[in-house]
């Protein structure tokens, strides 16, 4: 679609990205005779094929194999040292083997498993709410990871169009946001949040979590009932309950291994549902699912050379990351697929193509971008896909994500950032904190130590089941005498390699 199409077509832009999976992961099995048969799907036709072989420490080799939603025993290596290993990029050949998957998996848990998950392949069963959207819309088979490195760099890409963290640490950097670029252009935008958001991570938003522009999910369906047209948002940005988060409003939700794939499901399904139940709003609705970055699942296409320079920084990238899954839904999504280079920063370039002034880019660093050929959402929509009638996703939804808290999840830098920034958002913003977000008051009570929400266990709750925390279990404190001002203990954090 062009400009002119867009503005004259597209009211609001909705954007979707879960964590950590790969496209041969989630989609791959479209490709095989046995689900699907989609020549046009770049994914796993013969498991056998040579080319997706990776060997184990030992020299074995490894195959891709097929296997049903699962959680997983941990986390699977996705920083930028494993990534670089699981690529396999050859100086002489200029080219990536693809093959470092598994090498790269039992350099992490110093072992060696039959079936590494690395390697693993789903089924049709564990996607239902993916598969039916990429049954009616359009799979891209050319969306990487934006840079091959882990979650918050990519998130700040994905949201930023740039990065002053080259890993994932326990402070995410102040920097301009998508949420500044449509505030200083008078465009609409509004978060709805199955937990917390993303951006409690970043201190200079923290504030902003107080504000009407973000929401609580379970309010999604109330406004698009309520509110009139025009104060409907034009972007709208949807984030599931984060697996990371030492704090959930109910199971997470975000794909992040460990978890399995279920609870996101009917997160999709929900979210999916809800909006395109609105039949005038839908109408003028772009709906864009995507993922951060890969999580460490192999993908047989080797990234794209896009290079990533911040000089201030020192961070430094010469490709994209793997590819992940995408799936670009809604009336003007062709049923189908699309071959266009296109990363997270493309959906940037379509909110400033869509809400910017004529020519105007997103930013010099996403502009950059396009000059190393990644496209814009844009080149994936028509108008003549007339593609308006949404799919049945409510067998999926039947799947409950409500329930009690999860037990503590698997320590990782990640989470130790989200204990911090929750800590900090409570200290900095108590009692309105508190009014919008009244499960925070766990962290305000002195009977229950911040550090038992952070402790590793030894196995992650199971991607259907969720049990309630277990306390810290230790001497129990000295009576504290009346009218004495009650104060926090300092958390107790467990500091992992890495994440």
């Amino acid at each position: 679609m062009t400009r002119a199409e867009l503005k004259a077509n597209v009211d609001t832009i909705v954007v979707v990205i879960m964590e950590n999976r790969s496209f041969d992961h989630v989609l791959g099995h479209l490709r095989h005779s046995m689900y699907g048969n989609r020549r046009d799907i770049d994914g796993i036709e013969d498991l056998a094929n040579p080319d997706y072989i990776n060997p184990n420490i030992d020299g074995q080799a490894v195959a891709p194999f097929w296997m049903d939603d699962r959680s997983f025993d941990c986390d699977l290596p996705h920083d930028s040292g494993p990534i670089a290993s699981q690529l396999r990029y050859s100086a002489v050949t200029g080219k990536f083997a693809m093959n470092g998957f598994v090498h790269a998996f039992e350099e992490q848990v110093h072992t060696s498993v039959s079936d590494p998950p690395v390697m693993g392949l789903l089924t049709p069963g564990s996607i239902p709410a993916t598969g039916a959207l990429a049954a009616q819309y359009t799979v891209c088979n050319r969306w990487f990871a934006c840079i091959p490195t882990s979650t918050v760099p990519n998130r700040l890409m994905s949201m930023c169009g740039r990065t002053d963290l080259g890993e994932t640490g326990i402070v995410v950097p102040d920097q301009q946001t998508v949420y500044d670029w449509l505030l200083e252009r008078g465009v609409s935008w509004r978060v709805y949040a199955a937990g917390l958001p993303f951006f409690t991570l970043m201190p200079r938003l923290s504030l902003h979590l107080l504000r009407p522009h973000f929401r609580r999910l379970d309010q999604l369906k109330k406004d698009l009932e309520q509110e009139p047209a025009t104060d409907w948002p034009n972007v709208i940005f949807i984030e599931p309950d984060y697996y990371d988060c030492p704090l959930h409003f109910r199971p997470p939700c975000d794909n992040h291994p460990p978890l399995g794939m279920a609870p996101g499901e009917a997160f999709l399904a929900e979210v999916y549902t809800v909006l395109s139940g609105d039949e005038r709003r839908w109408s003028r609705t772009v709906f864009i699912l995507t993922y951060d970055e890969h999580g460490g699942f192999f993908d047989h296409v080797p990234p794209l050379p896009v290079k990533y320079r911040n000089l201030q920084k020192a961070i430094s990238f010469d490709s994209t990351g793997p590819r992940v899954p995408a799936i670009v839904a809604g009336p003007f999504a062709p049923r189908g697929v699309s071959n266009a280079f296109l990363d997270n920063t493309s959906i940037l370039q379509l909110i400033a193509e869509r809400f910017g002034k004529a020519g105007e880019t997103y930013s010099a660093e996403v502009a950059g971008r396009m000059q190393q050929k990644i496209e814009s959402v844009s080149a994936v929509l028509s108008l003549a896909a007339r593609n308006s009638k949404p799919c049945d996703l409510s067998a999926v939804i039947s799947h409950s994500i409500g329930g009690p808290a999860p037990s503590a999840t698997v320590a990782s830098r990640l989470r130790e950032g989200f204990d911090r920034a929750v800590t900090d958002f409570v200290v900095k913003h108590r009692a309105e904190a508190f009014a919008k977000y009244p499960e925070l008051r766990r962290y305000a009570d002195v009977s229950v130590s911040p550090g038992a929400l952070t402790e590793s266990v030894a196995a992650p709750p199971a991607a259907a089941k969720v049990s309630a925390p277990v306390p810290k279990k230790g001497r129990p404190s000295a009576p504290k005498k009346r009218g004495a001002r009650k104060r926090r203990r300092a958390p107790t954090i467990r500091r992992p390699k890495g994440k």
